[in-house]
């Protein structure tokens, strides 16, 4: 028999409705009873009871570090999440537990467990199969599909069907793999990390006053392959990417387009901006780029760049 620990934060699938609108109210036992599983013994844990855009870093850690300290003690885990942060919340998860040899499954829904039409059960059903599978690794199970954690992507803000796997294919639970190496919990994270959307007429001063403020890294939602305004613009971000590296300021550039990923190579500006020590963010998604930039800074001593985010 499986042994399977459920790890409750809240969200809409806890939800019940207030006088100010949706909720999280209901507790793991409640997400247990949804499942209805009589060929596994499943435990559970109320960590949390939070809407996911009041879910942080530290909550982050705080999952983490719950996982691998019992990590040896079940044979998969089940956390119930809000979908609004799911996929910032399973990019962590995959980088901190670096080879983990069982299924760490996320999911949530867009409508209230017990509440007419829900996704819920189906969600909870779904992630339970997979935390009984052989897979060992962090994953998204949400309509129909299983997601690896720093491939998941909120494309829908209603639909059932709401992920998508950005630049991976989807997990496939009949071929599980084991971890090539053992494991190991990085559970330290630097949140001095910016997030910033490039757009037409943007002035490079705003690389410069988030330097200035004290940033480590930079990740900059460039346009097509990860391109920024170079010599020809009116005004060049070449200057500010110099002044990030002379800072020690890590300067990742990505892509606002969803597929296809980002690659400096491609064009002078890409090219001119690797040479000043921009790195490119290949094919991962915004919400996996931002978790693996602060887990990578916090194991970067100060006063030095990230030289790699592989």
């Amino acid at each position: 028999m499986k042994k399977i620990l459920l790890l409750a934060t809240g969200g809409t699938i806890a939800s019940r409705e207030t006088a100010h609108g949706l909720r999280p109210a209901l507790s793991g036992e409640d997400m247990r009873t949804a499942i209805g599983a009589a060929d596994a013994a499943i435990e559970v844990i109320d960590l949390l009871s939070l809407d996911s855009t009041n879910i942080a870093p530290s909550h982050w850690q705080m999952i983490a570090r719950r996982v691998a300290d019992v990590r040896t003690d079940y044979d998969g885990f089940i956390i119930t999440h809000g979908t609004d942060t799911m996929a910032y919340t399973a990019a962590a998860l995959y980088y901190m537990l670096e080879n983990i040899d069982r299924p760490v499954v996320i999911t949530g829904a867009q409508r209230p467990l017990g509440r007419d039409g829900s996704d819920a059960e189906q969600n909870l059903r779904l992630a339970y199969e997979a935390a009984c599978s052989g897979f060992a690794g962090v994953c998204v199970a949400f309509g129909g599909r299983f997601i690896h954690g720093n491939a998941a992507k909120k494309m829908y803000s209603l639909a059932d069907d709401a992920f998508r796997s950005i630049g991976r294919a989807e997990v496939d639970l009949s071929a599980p793999s084991a971890p090539s190496a053992p494991f190991r919990l990085h559970d330290a994270l630097d949140e001095r990390v910016a997030v910033i959307r490039l757009y037409p007429g943007m002035k490079p001063i705003t690389i410069d006053a988030h330097i200035a403020s004290g940033y480590r890294g930079i990740i900059l939602e460039g346009y097509g392959c990860g391109s920024v305004p170079g010599d020809d613009a009116e005004e060049s971000f070449l200057p500010s990417l110099d002044r990030a590296r002379t800072r020690a300021c890590t300067v990742v550039l990505t892509t606002q387009c969803i597929y296809d990923g980002a690659d400096l190579s491609h064009y002078e500006v890409g090219v001119r901006a690797a040479q000043l020590g921009a790195l490119a963010g290949g094919s991962l998604p915004i919400e996996a780029l931002y978790a693996r930039l602060m887990q990578r800074l916090a194991e970067t001593p100060e006063g030095e760049t990230v030289k790699s985010l592989k």
